[in-house]
């Protein structure tokens, strides 16, 4: 009993589905401009989040409902070339982000480890001077603070910035189809 080709490619494939009253759903409310050039809403991007999450290394299908009496092909491949625009941008953004990020990250925590093996060499020397103990003071909570901001980079930052990216990727290379509800 082996899977059908239609049941192999039903799994790879997955389907976003967002209900709307009108195009203007798509759209921040505060942008006058034409809908090759509006802002995304912030609702309509957080719901495509949510319905993203579980949709991660699969085919994506955006399919946008709306009303049989709103539609309007002409505006909805205006809109569906804006989406694509858009989402592109937003997914080369935060790939440059991500690797500023990483780059930061790991400066920071080079740096940090520079500064410990400063301070332990200062300290293995045993000095007799003022200076040289006022600088093992400075540096040993530099450098741990150093380290551990860098880690934090690596970690933590880059965890963030990789699920929007994720996210901007799937989006930027879904097919984006409206649909009569």
């Amino acid at each position: 009993m082996g899977i059908s080709n239609a049941q192999n490619q039903a799994l790879l494939n997955s389907e976003i589905s967002i209900l709307l009253r009108s195009y203007n759903d798509i759209f921040s409310d505060f942008d006058p401009n034409t809908y090759i050039d509006r802002t995304l809403s912030d609702d309509f991007i957080n719901q495509a989040k949510k319905m993203f999450i579980n949709k991660i290394g699969k085919q994506l299908t955006l399919k946008l409902h709306l009303p049989a009496n709103m539609r309007n092909e002409a505006d909805e491949k205006i809109i569906i070339k804006g989406l694509h625009s858009h989402f592109n941008t937003m997914h080369q953004q935060l790939k440059s982000d991500l690797k500023k990020t990483n780059k930061i990250g790991w400066i920071l925590t080079l740096s940090g480890i520079i500064i410990m093996i400063a301070a332990s060499y200062l300290s293995f020397m045993k000095p007799d001077k003022y200076h040289a103990h006022l600088l093992i003071v400075l540096f040993e909570p530099a450098g741990w603070f150093l380290l551990w901001t860098g880690l934090d980079h690596l970690v933590y930052s880059l965890k963030e910035t990789k699920k929007d990216r994720s996210f901007y990727s799937g989006m930027a290379k879904s097919e984006i189809i409206f649909s009569n509800h």
